[in-house]
């Protein structure tokens, strides 16, 4: 199949070019296509003639999107939309990167959202993705809605860190570390996420489906077990949200459930640990013969996610 990548340059995007694939996958960055030009990204579908188009072109500076909800919704949402319709004009099947901050509304809730749960997004960007969602269905028969959770992965993102890494630089340098402990959510190993959305492509069945790693934790558990596993020492703290005084509000509590995936008889994402266990070992944190769950010593740990 041949598939055109929008936003390779990208955490996701780079991600998608490590693998070793059947399918015929064309980077495509920001500066070769704009998602805001609707002309650009017509004239760029019609010269590729690709079968399915993967948008992972997105503003996803949470904080900010509350004082620039313009720049949010232009990408997130009308991006969405021109990439879409784009790729309806040359019978392309579209998939669209959405996140978990379109749920969190829900007051005390302690079960995962699945695909079948109505969205109520607490900030912008979760609104924003939400918008681009339904511009998506409305405009795109076959279309692939993707929501997925606290991404982080051997390639390090725009921001310079993924987390596991901030968290792991910063102990051994010997800072204390001061993580949030009232956010509940999935964190997803990016090159597990990449091959399920391949995965579900090729089932070829549109829809919304929600693919993160499985099980659940608050950031600060996050850090704790990335520490343990690779054996660092650290000074944590687990700390309230309110702490740190963040523009945009944050679910305390948005864990994704696929109950779509056995439909299309593929297996859920591995558990985080395990997924965990296997990226510190990636970045040669962690040796390939240590046992998950072994450490070379206990650890605390802290930080707050962006």
């Amino acid at each position: 199949m041949k598939i055109l990548v929008i936003g390779s340059g990208g955490q996701l995007g780079q991600e998608f070019f490590k693998l070793e694939t059947a399918h015929e996958l064309i980077p495509l960055n920001h500066a070769q296509v704009e998602v805001k030009d609707p002309a650009a990204v017509r004239a760029c579908l019609q010269k590729h003639q690709p079968e399915a188009v993967i948008n992972l072109a997105s503003f996803n500076r949470v904080d900010a999107g509350e004082d620039q909800p313009e720049p949010a919704f232009t990408v997130n949402a009308l991006g969405a939309l021109h990439v879409a319709r784009a790729a309806k004009e040359v019978g392309a099947a579209v998939v669209f990167i959405s996140t978990d901050y379109v749920f969190g509304g829900e007051s005390g809730r302690r079960r995962p959202y699945c695909e079948s749960d109505p969205p109520a997004p607490l900030n912008v960007y979760g609104a924003s993705k939400l918008a681009g969602e339904y511009l998506v269905r409305l405009s795109n028969p076959r279309h692939f809605i993707i929501r997925t959770c606290g991404l982080y992965g051997a390639v390090t993102s725009h921001k310079g860190w993924t987390f596991p890494e901030l968290m792991l630089r910063k102990a051994k340098a010997g800072e204390k570390l001061r993580v949030v402990n009232d956010q509940t959510l999935t964190p997803t190993y990016t090159s597990d996420l990449v091959r399920a959305i391949l995965a579900v492509i090729e089932k070829g069945k549109p829809g919304t489906y929600h693919l993160t790693s499985a099980g659940e934790c608050s950031w600060y558990e996050f850090a704790k077990t990335t520490l343990e596993l690779a054996g660092v020492q650290a000074d944590l703290e687990p700390v309230s949200s309110s702490e740190f005084g963040a523009k945009a509000l944050r679910p305390a509590y948005s864990v994704l459930q696929s109950e779509r995936l056995a439909e299309l008889g593929l297996a859920a994402l591995r558990p985080w640990p395990e997924a965990l266990r296997a990226y510190l070992v990636e970045k040669g944190e962690v040796p390939k013969t240590t046992r998950a769950g072994q450490g070379r010593g206990p650890a605390r740990t802290g930080e707050v996610p962006d």
